[in-house]
């Protein structure tokens, strides 16, 4: 119990992960003259799948000035992103300079081990105290003024308080458990992903070399990130009961994915694994609120969505920017958040999953995604898609417009072939 234990230690702010989410909170924060404490449960740097960034971030990798960096790092450049069938039916390539605004033409492919750790070094930078090795034990709020953490380190077990606490530990969502708030799933049909890294994956030549290919198939899909020095990441996104019904084997699964697509099987042919294969479960969900008098939650601690369209990054940094922001707005207040400003944090961060959750649907659905392979040039739709491939959320109301005009024509694919149908996901 918290209560037993020694509790001496007092911080501003304490952020549980050390992730994007939880650098880029820190880095705000310290800036602006807090004292964030970051309690990362591992030891950078450390593996971590979800290597896509989206031009859209690039401001917030700007702003916290490790764009420079980045550049130097040798990381791939992504022009775009290619989209395909697994019988290569029907194939369709967004370039990021056809459809997003000027200085958004490209964006960066990342090892994430190498990514967050100089995100993570940047907070120390800025002023953060960094504990690494440290798991969260336990969570409780004392009143309405603090929040008391216990964690387990390299020192043994020790309980602080914090006047915030900040949620970015990812899908572990510590928070959210400590706290018991509600959580549900987004998605009807529950998803595992299968994944791991590659070397000898073909890729496109010239420019479209860095794009990230995403093959569609009747169960689910597969994604293909190119990384530096020959690395591939390679993932299959598939109903849960199929690997219930091979008993887990993840290897038996995913290559027999690929052998019956032929796209994949192409790709893959002169392929050689570079480590084992690993497995997300419980694949799409959120939790009911974000925020809670001095918690906030950012990132996939608030919820996970589908990551077809690589948000993943990018909701974190963003959500992480916007708890920075939420807590600098009203620390010279004295007071935790209250109802009206919980409701507001969570409903934007809520928002942007709602748009990115509601083309995925369509994604899923055979109608929507030979909608989405074939777009057809009315309204501007296949621009508003672009925004969303390269990570555009505040869109204008026009551009909301022409999403649900999309979703309508996907709606009478149902009916009539407005596009070219896709035998293979018949």
């Amino acid at each position: 119990m918290i209560a037993d234990l020694p509790n001496s230690e007092t911080r501003d702010v304490v952020i549980i992960g050390g992730g994007p989410a939880g650098s880029v909170a820190g880095t705000y924060l310290a800036r602006a003259g807090m004292r964030p404490l970051i309690l990362e449960k591992e030891k950078f740097p450390r593996f971590i799948i979800g290597e896509s960034l989206l031009p859209y971030g690039n401001d917030i990798l700007k702003e916290l000035g490790v764009w420079p960096e980045l550049e130097k790092a040798g990381f791939i450049k992504k022009y775009g992103a290619d989209f395909s069938t697994g019988f290569t039916e029907r194939f369709n390539r967004y370039w990021f300079r056809q459809a997003l605004d000027v200085g958004y033409e490209h964006t960066f492919q990342v090892d994430r081990a190498a990514f967050d750790d100089i995100l993570l070094r940047n907070a120390k930078q800025a002023g953060c105290e960094v504990i690494e090795s440290a798991n969260v034990t336990a969570l409780s709020r004392s009143g309405t003024d603090n929040v008391t953490v216990a964690y387990e380190g390299t020192n043994g077990r020790t309980s602080l308080t914090a006047s915030w606490l900040i949620d970015a530990s990812g899908r572990n969502g510590v928070a959210g458990r400590f706290l018991a708030i509600p959580k549900y799933p987004t998605r009807k049909r529950k998803m595992v992903a299968i994944y791991g890294h590659f070397q000898g994956v073909h890729r496109n030549s010239g420019e479209a070399a860095g794009h990230t290919v995403i093959v569609r198939f009747k169960s689910g899909w597969c994604w293909l990130i190119p990384l530096a020095d020959d690395k591939t990441s390679v993932g299959i996104v598939i109903p849960a009961e199929s690997l219930r019904e091979a008993h887990g084997d993840l290897k038996n699964v995913f290559d027999q994915c690929v052998a019956s697509h032929p796209d994949l099987a192409e790709r893959m042919s002169r392929s050689e694994a570079l480590m084992p294969l690993r497995v997300t479960t419980d694949y799409s969900w959120r939790f009911e609120s974000f925020a809670s008098g001095r918690v906030l939650l950012t990132g996939d601690a608030a919820g996970f969505v589908d990551p077809i369209f690589s948000s993943g990054v990018m909701l974190a940094m963003k959500s992480a920017r916007l708890a920075a922001n939420t807590i600098l707005t009203v620390r010279n207040r004295q007071r935790g958040l209250d109802q009206r400003e919980c409701l507001k944090y969570t409903s934007e961060i809520a928002g942007w999953m709602h748009l990115y959750s509601r083309i995925i649907r369509s994604f899923y659905e055979r109608s929507g995604f030979e909608i989405f392979m074939h777009p057809l040039p009315y309204f501007k739709i296949p621009r508003s898609i672009g925004y969303l491939v390269g990570g555009r959320m505040e869109l204008p109301l026009t551009q909301r417009l022409r999403l649900a005009a999309f979703r309508l024509l996907c709606m009478l694919q149902r009916f009539v072939n407005l596009a070219p149908p896709i035998r293979s996901l018949r």
